[in-house]
């Protein structure tokens, strides 16, 4: 499978799981699903950085230049890519329940999935400040 193909079944398979997390915030099966999706991901990810395995070179992650230089095959970029759709929805799933800890309205976590999903980081730190305003906590 090329990895143009395996590019588009990995962004398809990722958006049920977002919506799972935006519609139906209080499923007892949603855990176990999002964990599942993360999992079918996470095997993906594995094949590839196997296979990637005789041209790695630890050196590389020291530079930029380096990083740069991985990046440079298409099988390396989708690697990269599924990585960071596996923990951004690990991320997440990570949010959504911390927020039903704190009992914080699905409303106002709503936004930071979807910054979370596009924004990785972003939508984290939008949750951490809704959450310290909530709890007045910075843990």
């Amino acid at each position: 499978m090329t990895p143009s193909i395996v590019f588009q079944i990995v962004n398809t398979i990722v958006l049920p799981a977002w919506l799972i997390l935006i519609f139906f915030p209080g499923k007892s099966w949603r855990n176990p699903v999002i964990y599942t999706f993360a999992a079918v991901m996470a095997i993906v990810y594995a094949v590839y950085v196997v296979q990637g395995l005789g041209e790695f070179d630890m050196e590389s992650f020291s530079q930029l230049e380096g990083i740069k230089a991985m990046f440079t095959s298409d099988e390396a970029v989708v690697t990269g890519w599924v990585h960071y759709l596996v923990f951004d929805l690990l991320v997440g799933n990570w949010i959504l329940n911390l927020s039903r800890k704190h009992q914080i309205n699905h409303f106002l976590i709503i936004p930071c999935l979807l910054l979370c999903f596009m924004f990785g980081p972003v939508g984290y730190l939008v949750y951490f400040l809704i959450k310290t305003i909530k709890t007045k906590k910075l843990s």
